[in-house]
Parts: structure tokens; C-alpha cells; sequence
């Protein structure tokens, strides 16, 4: 088990020590304060950044244990109490500290204090928290979600309702009375004056405050986000469940149908079961993180996959593991239990293994999930065989928009490798190391992803390895 840990590399809930020198001690306890602050995770100690076990000599290791829980209980608060055990892997000794969740959140380091010593994990990087962050934990220590908060500052009419009611009328059936906005906890009343809360103002679409809470679709030609092969793309805005209905309409006008015959009699289905979109669109835009702002949901679609991007990590202690095996985790309160009243979610926790289900039993490549700490992605790919180059029957000419892909397209991170290749002329993947902050596996992750997309070209070899811009063919 801690074998296999070691071999998939650094991550959300693991880091590599080879030994704990007197430099090391400041990094290793900000990484106990961020697996803390998030869902756990363990530091392996006799384990270099190349994945290759080094060991602990037995005459060390003992007092290595006593270093680490002092280190510990001496300098992180809110107290923290690891498990610690060593493991023979390789014959060699290794060094286990275990890290668990707690509700006493945040957690710092005594020296600097809140909020300067709070830290947390994102992807396989430990990273200072900023203002918001920090909020999020002390709703999670109260058991809060972002959404219930109230916009005290924000003014609202009762005809700002309307449209929602006449919406859940025809969702259920049913009158949405006023009371109901309480029991919903789109509103809250303090001390007798009414209050609108983020959910509401989420549902309702009736405030500027998130105008990054959007859905981002592009249609591209081609299986990459190059420059000059989108050749369609839409925003959505307004209440979340109406974003929700204009992606699938985009989605059904784009997505390539297959036919089969049977007997004397021919079939049409789309190449991707419209179930497993609906799925993964409602996860992206019920369970985004809301509190990253300038961020919003990306949907992508290639001849060979469609990609949906949600800003925000896996809530709580979930994990990729986790969630193929049913957890959830409710990360917004408001707006999850508003999309079950309308039917738009029947059960919690069934939605990715329904997705694996359909998948499978379509004999569709199996779908990818990766959590990276600031944005989670899920791929769906199509059918194989049956759609590379095909254009959908409802599929119109090319619009207006097409064109390179804007720059709102591209994580925060490959905008600033752009900007720095457009300033210098290349880059070298310690560049990305310094300059995003990150170990060396994610500048080799997003080189990687970059160069597959068209967006750089790798020059040289070994040591002298360099990346720049890639050229399209008409340049």
C-alpha cells in the first residue's frame, strides 16, 4: 500500500522527505499545517523527489520520531496530533508521520501566527493562505458553507424572486412561498430586516457581486486548444440551474450522433451519453468553489473528448478514490439542496459512479478525473471510431467568434508561462519552477499539457531543454 503511494508520486495528500536537516524543519511543518487545514495526508520520510527509497538508518530513526512530534506539538496551533510509524518497503526503513483532518480549523504556525502561518495544499505544492482561504476554513470550523453566507451590503426586491417561483412552479409543481425562501436559506432574517445570502443571489441571478460565476463553453476542431481551431464558443450567465439547461443546449447542438443498425431499422445516439454530460455539468456548477473569484466553469469540446473545469479542488477530505467509490461531499449547502427540490439531483453521492456506469456499459474509454488543488477536471471521451472529424447534423457554419483561443480560456498558471515565453523568448522548466512556485512534477505536468495543446514547442535535449511559442502553420 505505502509502495504504491510512493510510486504514483507527490500529491494533494502525500510529500517525500529524504531527511529532516535543520533547513528542512520550517517546510516540513508548514506542510503538517496544510495537510491539517485540508483532508490529511502524509509526509514519508527516507524518500527523495526522484521517488527512489533511500531509507532511514535504524540509529536514526528513533530520534527522528522524537524530532518530528516535538516539532510539532511544540509549533503548530491548534494542537495536532499525528500518527507515526515506520515501514520496512524495499528492505530499507522508512518514516511515516500521518496527518489527519480536524474540525479546529485553521490551523498556523505558533511563530508567525493568523494569518500569516496559515498554510494549505494545492495539488502537490504547500502554499500561504490568502484572506479568503482562511475565511473558508473558519466557516468549516462552524460548519458553514460559502453559500450561506449573507450579503449584508446587497439591496433586493421581491421582484427579484419572481422569476425563480414561476421556475420552481414548473420544476415541481409547487407554489415557492415565502417562507420557503427561509427554509431554502436564500434569505435570513437578523433582527427583523431580510437578508439576501450568496445561494440566493446565486440562484436568483440578481446581482453583479459573481459575474465570474458563469459557464464558459468552446466547440474546437480538432483535439487540442491550439490558436485559430475554435470554432464556436458561448458564456452563460444568470441563475445557476438556467446556466445549467443553455450548456446542455450548446453541448446537443455541437455533439456528433452514431448509428446503428438493428434488424432494418437505424438508431442514432449521440456519442456520449447525454446522462453523463448532465452529470458532470450539474457536479461542476453545484459543487465549484464560488469564493475563487475571477474563475468560472469551462466546457470543452474536441472531436475526440469533451473536458469540464471546475475552479476549486475536491471539498473536505475528499479524494479521486474517493468520489469513484460514491462519497460526496456537500460543499454548497444553498444551492445543492435547492437543485434536489427541483429534481435536478435525485440522490447524493450517485452522480460519478452512474457517470462510470453509462460509460462503461457504452464500452467508452473509461472517463479521467484529476483534482490538481485549484481547479478539478473531468474528461469523457467519445466513442471511439465513430466521430473523429464528423460534424453534428444540427451543427451550423462557422460564427463570428472563431478564432485563437482567449486568453480567459487558460488556467492562471500556463497565462503567466505565456507571458513570461512572449517577454523572453523561452522557458526552461526551472523557470516555472520559480516563477508559479511549484516542485519540479508540476512544470513537467504543465509543459507537458502545454506542448499537447499546441501552445509550445520543446527545443534542445537534456540539460539544454527549452521550451517556446508554437507557431501555427500560417505564420
Amino acid at each position: 500500500m505505502i509502495l504504491d503511494d510512493i510510486r504514483r508520486g507527490e500529491s494533494k495528500n502525500l510529500e517525500f522527505k529524504e531527511k529532516l536537516s535543520s533547513k528542512d524543519k520550517e517546510s516540513f511543518l508548514r506542510t503538517v499545517v496544510a495537510f491539517a487545514n485540508g483532508s490529511g495526508g502524509k509526509i514519508i520520510f527516507g524518500v527523495n523527489d526522484s521517488r527512489e527509497i533511500v531509507g532511514i538508518p535504524e540509529y536514526e530513526i528513533y530520534q527522528l520520531m522524537d524530532q518530528v512530534t516535538n516539532l510539532i506539538n511544540d509549533r503548530c496551533n491548534p494542537r495536532i496530533v499525528p500518527e507515526i510509524y515506520i515501514e520496512n518497503v524495499e528492505g530499507k526503513q522508512i518514516l511515516v508521520v500521518e496527518i489527519f483532518p480536524s474540525p479546529q480549523k485553521p490551523y498556523y504556525l505558533l511563530k508567525n501566527g493568523k494569518p500569516e502561518g496559515v498554510y494549505v495544499r494545492i495539488g502537490a505544492t504547500t502554499r500561504k493562505a490568502d484572506e479568503e482561504t482562511i475565511r473558508d476554513l473558519e466557516r468549516q470550523k462552524l460548519n458553514i458553507s460559502f453559500d450561506e453566507d449573507i450579503l449584508y451590503d446587497i439591496e433586493f426586491s421581491v421582484d427579484d424572486f419572481s422569476q425563480l417561483r414561476e421556475d420552481f412552479r414548473k420544476f415541481t409543481g409547487k407554489n415557492l412561498e415565502w417562507k420557503d425562501l427561509y427554509n431554502l436559506k436564500l434569505l435570513k432574517n437578523i433582527r427583523g430586516k431580510d437578508y439576501l445570502t450568496i445561494g440566493g443571489a446565486l440562484l436568483t441571478g440578481c446581482t453583479d457581486l459573481f459575474d465570474y460565476a458563469k459557464i464558459s463553453c468552446a466547440k474546437f476542431s480538432g483535439v487540442s486548444r491550439a490558436s485559430r481551431e475554435m470554432i464556436d464558443q458561448k458564456e452563460f450567465t444568470g441563475p445557476l440551474y438556467r446556466q445549467v439547461e443553455e450548456c446542455e443546449n450548446f453541448l446537443l447542438t455541437h455533439l456528433e450522433k452514431s448509428g446503428r443498425i438493428e434488424g432494418f431499422r437505424r438508431y442514432d445516439e449521440y456519442v456520449i451519453p447525454l446522462e453523463v454530460l448532465r452529470e458532470v455539468i450539474l457536479n461542476a456548477v453545484v459543487h465549484r468553489d464560488y469564493s475563487i473569484r475571477g474563475s468560472d466553469v469551462k466546457v470543452f469540446i474536441f472531436d475526440d473528448r469533451v473536458e469540464i473545469v471546475s475552479p476549486g479542488g475536491l471539498p473536505g477530505n475528499l479524494t479521486v478514490e474517493l468520489i469513484m467509490k460514491g462519497r460526496s461531499e456537500i460543499r454548497n449547502k444553498v444551492i445543492a439542496r435547492f437543485f434536489k427540490e427541483i429534481g435536478y439531483i435525485e440522490q447524493w453521492g450517485t452522480g460519478i459512479v452512474r457517470i462510470l456506469e453509462l460509460c462503461g456499459e457504452r464500452g467508452l474509454k473509461m472517463p479521467k478525473f484529476e483534482d490538481d488543488g485549484s481547479f478539478f477536471t473531468v474528461v469523457i471521451y467519445k466513442a471511439a471510431g465513430k466521430n473523429a472529424g464528423g460534424v453534428p447534423e444540427t451543427a451550423g457554419g462557422v460564427p463570428e467568434t472563431a478564432g485563437e483561443v482567449p486568453k480567459n480560456f487558460l488556467d492562471e498558471d500556463k497565462s503567466m508561462v505565456l507571458e513570461y515565453v512572449k517577454e523572453k523568448g523561452k522557458i526552461r522548466r526551472k523557470d516555472i519552477e520559480e516563477i508559479l512556485n511549484v516542485k519540479e512534477r508540476r512544470a513537467r505536468d504543465i509543459l507537458k499539457e502545454m506542448v499537447d495543446d499546441g501552445l509550445l514547442e520543446r527545443r534542445g535535449s537534456g540539460t539544454n531543454t527549452y521550451y517556446v511559442r508554437k507557431l501555427s502553420k500560417e505564420a
